[in-house]
């Protein structure tokens, strides 16, 4: 048996709130940037024809940006956009998800645009 506090307890149960609470992206359109394919309806990512497993908030992420090519978001409204929160706070979150898609689709798949946000270019969605 593990022992939880009940500080750890309410904190689990909030951020799973916050996941169901989640707005669904209002664009399901299939979107591609390059080599990768963001199958919507199915929430399927695929680059280079091969699978590639995100997560639901990477793939929410990563859809919000390339929904959207050129233009720069701000972490401030990567958090209200697609993790639904609406006193933004804890931006930095944004930046460890960033890393984790560039981890598994590479590093030029999302461009950072240092102060402000980030973005996915036109030349690549």
């Amino acid at each position: 048996m593990v022992a939880v506090s009940a500080a750890e307890l309410v904190a689990r149960v909030h951020a799973l709130l916050r996941r169901a609470d989640r707005p669904a992206p209002a664009d399901d359109r299939s979107l591609r940037i390059g080599s990768i394919e963001l199958d919507a309806p199915s929430r399927r990512v695929r680059q280079d024809g091969e699978l590639v497993h995100l997560t639901p908030i990477e793939f929410d992420l990563l859809h919000y940006l390339a929904s959207r090519p050129g233009r720069v978001a701000s972490r401030e409204e990567l958090l209200v956009k697609v993790w639904g929160y609406e006193v933004p706070s804890g931006a930095r979150t944004v930046d460890s998800h960033i890393r984790s898609i560039r981890r598994k689709l590479g590093a030029d798949v999302v461009r950072t645009v240092h102060g402000v946000g980030y973005a996915v270019d036109e030349s690549t969605a």
